[in-house]
């Protein structure tokens, strides 16, 4: 397909960390890309909350400083919001916001998550795909319901995060697509409608839920008020969305069975494709369907999750690496990139240091809201490098872990897509390389705003489907090989991790349970 005028793509991520903007053209080019990060505040042991009013300014700032550059190339002919998963928007019939949103790395619902256990068992992951965790909108719904009845009597709508933005800047109705609906743990996988049998026997109202349609729908246009705020014409087209591991696959090329790719984003994901839902029995991965322009899907993939990737990485920039921070304002680098020399010069294994990346407990393969972050192995010779590499290493030895999941459903593959803002790191992308010891490629732009873009493009037809958007505009830019001997010696630490980590979970239990006290 040529290159036409007038048909640049918007793709906007509302992340977890922070909100990036891109345009693309119709051949895949990335003509301009914008990032805001914003804050999430820690009210409480094990919780987290965010504003959304921060991800709708992160969103008019990285879009009009996008969006300026395209009007060089024919103007934004799509815009589409993709978002993080499963964080629920308490809002009333005004779209005023009643309380923080809850994202996904909140674990205060562990007892609501146990209560859906005992009540429904294996009938939620029958009908849903996926198991019950903290990490789903539906318990999150019910703790507020419970602890919060006011803020739940008064809630109009719950809109996930996307959709909440998607709503401030388009006239479309309550919506959300069907990635979402999937992650809120209330939606029939099979029937493509809300759970009944769900939504009953945890009194969650129907008529509280949002109206799905499908991801690559056109559902809206620019509204005059939202033209203002952030430079876009009045009157583009709006296309629905989809959640962010959705869209990653569009990103990554990753839309076809058989293939697969992980993520070093604020998550670390390892996602394989499928023709049909393929749930892991164990409750370890979580299952979506792909974007579609149906009420039905034909594509699907699995998803194991590292709940602290990037997150780890931030929080020890931000902890231990002031000096490198206040280096790269003078010197207009990257914070990430003089870590990243730091952490060069440490060899392998990084002096015997292995860290556990669970900061805010893990998800795949354990989904244990109680497990907590370690290194092991200091002694007095470490110094700030060896602890970055160990982190690094940590969160490498964590997505192989979660590997392990698609090992016994029998997916395989013998190359690896590797996307997210992480592996721009050339030192981690190779610790993950040869930590995994699999090949992996790296596309160019692959991150979710990217995938986010060609979803608009087929939602307005400058693509017929997902699988023409990804053969027009996904080009692998680099490709990783492990080395032998290093994946060797990898091998050896990731015993030991694995065993330190099946000897402490109990430990990080106490730990939880002696701080609740206090």
């Amino acid at each position: 397909m040529g290159h036409s005028e007038d048909s640049c793509m918007l793709g906007v991520d509302v992340g977890t960390g922070g909100c990036k903007a891109v345009v693309v053209d119709s051949e895949g080019r990335i003509i301009s890309t914008a990032s805001k990060e914003y804050s999430t505040s820690y009210p409480a042991t094990g919780w987290a909350e965010q504003n959304p009013e921060d991800w709708y300014s992160a969103f008019c700032l990285v879009v009009s400083h996008a969006a300026s550059e395209a009007k060089k190339h024919g103007g934004i002919r799509s815009v589409c919001v993709d978002g993080q998963p499963h964080t629920p928007v308490f809002l009333n019939e005004d779209m005023e916001i009643l309380r923080p949103a809850i994202p996904w790395t909140d674990t205060r619902s562990a007892a609501q998550v146990d209560r859906i256990r005992e009540k429904l068992g294996q009938r939620v992951f029958e009908i849903t795909c996926n198991p019950a965790t903290t990490a789903f909108t539906l318990p999150q719904l019910m703790w507020v319901a419970e602890r919060e009845p006011d803020v739940w009597k008064r809630t109009f709508k719950v809109q996930i995060a996307k959709d909440y933005v998607r709503k401030r800047i388009s006239d479309c109705d309550w919506l959300t697509d069907h990635s979402d609906a999937i992650g809120t743990l209330m939606y029939d996988a099979r029937k493509f409608t809300w759970s009944e049998e769900i939504c009953e026997a945890f009194d969650m109202p129907v008529d509280k839920l949002p109206y799905v349609a499908p991801s690559a729908e056109e559902i809206g246009y620019i509204t005059d008020r939202a033209s203002r705020e952030t430079g876009l014409e009045a009157g583009v087209p709006v296309v629905m969305g989809a959640h962010d591991p959705c869209v990653e696959n569009l990103a990554a090329g990753v839309v076809r069975p058989g293939q697969s790719f992980i993520k070093l984003a604020t998550a670390g994901v390892v996602s394989f494709t499928t023709a049909k839902p393929h749930p892991d029995l164990h409750g370890r991965a979580v299952t979506y369907c792909l974007p579609t322009t149906s009420k039905t899907a034909d594509r699907w993939f699995t998803k194991t999750s590292t709940l602290s990737s990037g997150s780890s990485v931030r929080w020890f920039r931000d902890i231990f690496c002031k000096e490198e921070i206040e280096l790269a304002t003078k010197t207009s680098r990257r914070a990430y990139d003089l870590m990243d020399e730091m952490a060069a010069k440490v060899p392998l294994g990084s002096g015997g240091l292995v860290f556990h990346p669970y900061l805010i407990g893990e998800g795949s393969p354990y989904w244990d809201p109680y497990l907590k972050g370690s290194f092991f192995g200091v002694t007095l010779r470490h110094r700030r490098e060896h602890f970055y590499r160990a982190v690094l290493e940590g969160v490498a030895f964590s997505l192989r872990d979660g590997l392990s999941v698609f090992e016994d459903l029998h997916m395989s593959t013998s190359e690896v897509r590797l996307i997210g803002g992480g592996s721009e790191s050339k030192v981690w992308a190779q610790i993950v390389c040869d930590v995994l010891g699999t090949r992996l490629l790296k596309p160019l732009g692959g991150d979710a705003s990217y995938g986010a873009a060609l979803l608009g493009g087929v939602g307005v037809g400058i693509f017929k489907n997902i699988e023409e958007a990804c053969d027009t505009c996904v080009r692998i830019g680099e490709t990783l090989e492990p080395d032998p001997e290093r994946h060797r010696r990898y091998d050896e630490i990731f015993k030991i991790y694995l065993g330190l980590q099946r000897q402490t979970s109990q430990i990080s239990k106490q730990l939880h349970n002696l701080q609740a006290e206090y």
